[in-house]
């Protein structure tokens, strides 16, 4: 009881504080803007793009520059006579060189695709780590709701109960009622107040929970947006049209297919490592030459221009022998290709179930919640005439104590399964192609 004074303590001085309303949506949008995980996607959506451009950049020419210089003391070829004697000199050179493949077994080609369609997938398991989030937050956010109206259901009740009470009291003086039923009621009254204090604990954890997911301060206020009235559609949902939508638009499936197109363009990346690889290279190059012992060598500008010199080639490697590094690199890119096709039917399957269930729940809890409707009612009409019967004496506590009881469990019904349809119609939504939060 420390632990829960201490909790409401907490909670109640957020209260004080200007809270901020936010819906479902804003709830959702902010957690997205705020989340670990979204901002460590969109550092790999990054990354992906930065091996894109690299891979692109393959295919350009490399160019580098060189130079070197030396001085020896003692023997050494003079570069006039190509002989062998005894000077000291100085030489310096210069060059330019650049590279370019011709072809590589289409290594090169397959590899800007297969970073393409990585970049693509980047962006789909980006939007796949928004919408869990917003998954998150939502199922979250729907607790703060269902917690904030049992309080309010606790808080009626347990009024109630306390008229109740105080009307059985009366009752007791006027001799109408025995003290054995005046503490019915005071057990009954206690108890309620038991249970308010319960929800309103349940109602902090939920807001815990909430701030949690959201990754929104535990110390700011936050009231959360009441759910509204709904009216459910029931039938009107067509389940194939949801399920082919979902299996053809769904992120998670679209990143499947893309998982199985880049493993593709690696397979055949590495199938292209058994074929020759052409390259083209050329540059040019000049050098500087001088005895410190004379005087008699040209100027420096003089020797690079007169040393200078291009050059330009075809080179061609075939590959014959690499300690089967080729051979496993073609099966374990095959096998990655498997497996990227076995991940992708799982996918589908997993998403068609998901569709399903989240129809048939939502046609489920909406029906229930019409009952639900329907119950309180009822529920509501028995208790106003047995609280009528208990004020003139004529029905005991305990008749009463159930039958705010079946009140008490018929609200908290009609609330659970409207929240329930809420979420499962939102996924629902999802599915068909209704993005759960807009990101710019």
């Amino acid at each position: 009881m420390k632990n829960i004074f201490a909790i409401l303590t907490f909670f109640g001085s957020i209260t004080l504080a200007t809270a901020q309303t936010m819906t479902m949506d804003e709830c959702m949008a902010y957690a997205v803007d705020h989340s670990v995980s979204v901002a460590k996607q969109e550092n790999s959506l990054d990354n992906a793009t930065i091996n894109y451009k690299q891979s692109v950049a393959g295919l350009f020419p490399s160019v580098s520059a060189g130079v070197s210089a030396s001085a020896n003391f003692g023997r050494s070829i003079d570069p006039e006579t190509n002989s062998y004697t005894t000077v000291s000199t100085f030489s310096n050179s210069y060059d330019l060189g650049a590279s370019m493949p011709l072809f590589a077994g289409m290594r090169y080609v397959n590899t800007i695709r297969a970073a393409k369609v990585a970049r693509e997938r980047g962006y789909s398991d980006l939007q796949i780590a928004r919408d869990k989030v917003a998954m998150e937050v939502m199922r979250a956010y729907t607790d703060v709701v269902y917690y904030k109206e049992t309080v309010t259901i606790a808080e009626e009740q347990l009024s109630a109960s306390r008229k109740t009470l105080l009307q059985a009291q009366k009752l007791h003086e006027l001799g109408l009622k025995s003290a054995a039923e005046v503490a019915e009621v005071a057990s009954q009254e206690a108890g309620y107040d038991y249970m308010l204090t319960e929800q309103q604990n349940n109602l902090a954890m939920a807001y815990i929970a909430l701030r949690e997911v959201m990754n929104y301060p535990q110390g700011t206020a936050l009231e959360v947006a009441p759910a509204g009235d709904i009216l459910p559609a029931i039938g009107s949902v067509s389940l194939e049209s949801v399920i082919d939508n979902a299996l053809s638009a769904n992120i998670q499936v679209v990143s499947a297919g893309l998982a199985v197109k880049e493993s593709k363009y690696n397979y055949m990346k590495a199938k292209g490592s058994w074929f020759p690889t052409i390259s083209l290279s050329g540059g040019v190059g000049t050098s500087y030459y001088t005895n410190f012992n004379s005087s008699a060598y040209p100027a420096f500008w003089t020797q690079l221009d007169n040393n200078r010199g291009a050059y330009v080639g075809i080179s061609m490697s075939i590959p014959i022998f690499s300690n089967l590094s080729r051979k496993a690199s073609v099966r374990s890119s095959r096998n990655a290709l498997r497996n990227a096709e076995l991940e992708m039917e799982a996918a589908r399957n997993a998403v068609e179930s998901e569709v399903v269930q989240a129809c048939r729940q939502m046609e489920g809890y909406g029906k229930q919640y019409i009952q639900a409707v329907k119950k309180i009612e009822a529920a509501q009409l028995a208790y106003d005439g047995i609280a009528a019967k208990f004020e003139k004496g004529l029905v005991t506590a305990i008749e009463l104590q159930m039958s705010a009881t079946t009140l008490l469990q018929a609200k908290s019904d009609c609330l659970r399964s409207k929240l329930q349809y809420m979420v499962e119609k939102r996924m629902v939504d999802y599915y068909s192609g209704i993005p759960l939060v807009e990101v710019e």
